[in-house]
């Protein structure tokens, strides 16, 4: 699996699956097309979000919150790794804590490398598992590494308000795709 490539060693986890009925290479297809403007659930949870942004820097450029592939990307995610039609690694780096979160751009090696106090790392996937001709298990996990205590602490009360949230637009995800 990609992420135990990038992420192996993690203080939080989140993992949801959901059976599909179609062949592996058309849930490939499904994640790789998802989009988030199909679900008012998410689109208000990621509003939520950049609210406290948004109040503070309305003119941010990018137009509204992420809801495509290229529009996680654009926003700050970094492409980790792919390994189609299997699975699909993505990675952010910063304060997520904070209203206005500093996201590091890195490459790949250099989310990896990074282990700057103070900071968290995510590593998020996409995996299709076939099952049959026509059943395949599409799962999500995220995973967070924070560096140092006080990241680790910071993290901690932060979770625990978005992480009831998080599952439910990873549910969401999984229903999109499966759709």
């Amino acid at each position: 699996m990609l992420l135990d490539d990038f992420l192996p060693d993690h203080d939080f986890r989140e993992y949801h699956q959901a059976l599909v009925a179609a062949p592996a290479a058309r849930v490939w297809e499904a994640v790789q097309e998802l989009d988030m403007r199909r679900s008012p659930l998410v689109g208000g949870l990621m509003l939520l979000r950049e609210l406290p942004w948004r109040l503070t820097a309305p003119g941010r450029p990018g137009g509204g919150p992420a809801r495509t592939l290229d529009q996680m990307l654009a926003f700050g995610f970094i492409l980790l790794a792919a390994d189609p039609p299997r699975e699909l690694a993505l990675g952010l780096v910063g304060r997520f804590w904070s209203p206005r979160p500093r996201l590091l751009r890195l490459s790949p090696q250099g989310f990896m490398e990074f282990s700057q106090p103070g900071l968290a790392k995510v590593a998020a996937n996409f995996l299709v598992e076939p099952l049959g001709p026509s059943l395949c298990r599409l799962s999500t996990e995220t995973r967070v590494q924070c560096l140092g205590p006080l990241a680790r602490s910071r993290f901690r009360a932060y979770w625990t308000l978005i992480r009831p949230f998080s599952g439910l637009i990873r549910r969401e995800w999984l229903r999109l795709a499966r759709r």
